[in-house]
């Protein structure tokens, strides 16, 4: 699902806007907004209200605070781990402060590295300051997950424009109440940074507005005099509600004697997309977005720091899942692991069965034994159990061949009897049959009892035929056999 992202710039009495839409692989800021202050209104509350009317709430916030409410210095510190910077820099900063560290909230940037050495970008704002800008944001509903310096990251911007340029460049972002300048070398690493509590509107004239031009201008001078060595081939870069004033680059460049270009001569392509807004007057917005890119964001000095750090929840941003995610993932992929060896040895003792089962059943089947050779051989041992029960092949005591050999001795040579069928199971056999009388009958009973391989004999039918004899129906049971319940 896209993001929204809202960068804001407050200078003077002025709020600029410029909005973008983001996905997981794409960026495409959607427009540029402005409001000034109206007549009547305290602060600029209603403006900011008046600019989300135009956005739509936004998903994450960038914001800048002013340059004019921020200690700024360049530190090179002699090695570049990240957690050693964070306890550092608030103590390097603090020889530079008027008033105690802990009154004021520290950020700093890693501008670049050179050797085993970092330098770095430190600010500090007073707490008062900042928790003012957070609240004038919470009026209206946003909390900004970045709190940075205009000029800082239009530098940025600078650094990453297209334009091939080997030129230091003076960064003047000028303002109507303040104007900040940034060094950047031709490699665009910031090498001096200064504001001036001085600006420059449209309608400025007169004596103040000359004051305003001389303490910019002379800041200006005395910047390029203490870095001349970085200054070779420099010309200025103008940004800021001031840039758009006429003939103010004409004047600028007859004062420093140097080539005075826009911020939107450089390009951008890299960020905009086709778009191109008045890049000289939003150049602070627009580069404030450059953290929120979702290739390769720029690293940008955040005050949201200590007390002040952003807590809030953005929509579409799983950062805070990753752990759990990668928990998750790592305990699917052992799960999967563990269920692959499973499965990998169980298939490995099925395959050494059916070589064993192959090696066996070979002798029975030949070399192309059946698909299920057990099967088959556990069919085939029933039908030979069967076969071999019938003619007495097995080991059991009362097989057929015994019980009929049994028969066989009992009943004497010529005796009147005709046997017609003789029925074998488990539990004894079934003499069925034709006698010259009834007395014949009773004394091959008899004669059955008399032997010890019957138990209990009965004569379950007798009856008289037509042609005078005697139909019989005997049950021997075997003496030892387990009659079924």
């Amino acid at each position: 699902m896209p993001q929204r992202i809202l960068a804001l710039e407050m200078p003077g009495h002025t709020v600029r806007a410029a909005v973008a839409e983001r996905t997981w692989n794409s960026f495409h800021i959607q427009g540029v907004f402005e409001e000034e202050l109206q007549t009547g209104e305290a602060d600029l509350e209603p403006a900011l209200k008046r600019i989300l009317a135009k956005t739509g709430v936004p998903d994450v916030v960038a914001s800048s605070l002013g340059s004019e409410f921020v200690v700024k210095r360049l530190l090179e510190l002699p090695f570049s781990d990240v957690r050693k910077l964070h306890q550092v820099v608030p103590f390097a900063l603090e020889e530079h402060l008027p008033f105690p560290v802990d009154d004021a909230v520290v950020a700093f940037t890693r501008v670049g590295i050179e050797g085993d050495s970092t330098l770095v970008v430190a600010a500090l704002a007073r707490k008062k300051e900042l928790k003012g800008h957070l609240d004038l944001l919470a009026r209206v509903g946003l909390d900004p997950r970045t709190v940075t310096l205009s000029e800082l990251a239009i530098a940025r911007l600078l650094s990453r424009s297209q334009t091939a340029s080997t030129n230091a460049h003076l960064l003047m972002d000028i303002e109507p109440t303040s104007t900040s300048m940034v060094l950047l070398d031709s490699e665009g690493t910031p090498r001096a940074i200064r504001t001036v509590n001085a600006g420059i509107t449209p309608d400025d004239e007169g004596p103040i507005a000359e004051a305003h031009a001389n303490s910019i201008l002379s800041v200006a001078r005395q910047t390029l005099l203490a870095h001349s060595s970085d200054t070779e081939g420099l010309d200025v870069i103008l940004a800021g509600s001031a840039a758009g004033i006429p003939l103010l680059r004409e004047e600028l460049s007859e004062a420093l004697s140097l080539a005075v270009r826009d911020t939107a001569e450089f390009d951008y392509s890299f960020l905009l997309n086709g778009m191109r807004p008045d890049m000289s007057r939003y150049a602070a917005c627009i580069a404030m977005l450059l953290s929120e890119l979702p290739n390769k964001p720029a690293e940008l000095l955040n005050f949201r720091q200590g007390a002040f750090a952003f807590t809030g929840r953005i929509r579409g941003d799983l950062t805070a899942f990753y752990t759990t995610g990668i928990i998750a993932a790592i305990a699917i992929v052992m799960g999967l692991t563990h269920f692959g060896l499973g499965v990998g040895i169980q298939m490995h003792r099925l395959h050494a069965l059916n070589r064993q089962i192959g090696s066996m059943t070979t002798p029975a089947f030949g070399p192309n034994p059946p698909d299920d050779a057990v099967a088959v051989l556990r069919s085939g041992i029933i039908k030979m159990s069967k076969r071999l029960a019938l003619i007495g092949g097995n080991s059991g005591k009362d097989s057929p061949l015994e019980a009929l050999l049994a028969v066989s001795r009992d009943v004497p040579k010529r005796f009147p009897v005709e046997m017609q069928d003789i029925i074998v199971d488990e539990s004894g056999l079934q003499l069925s049959g034709e006698a010259d009388s009834f007395t014949t009958v009773d004394q091959m009973k008899k004669a059955l009892q008399k032997d010890d391989y019957f138990g209990n004999i009965e004569v379950s039918h007798a009856k008289a035929a037509t042609d005078g004899k005697v139909e019989f129906q005997v049950l021997a049971k075997f003496k030892d056999a387990i009659t079924p319940e």
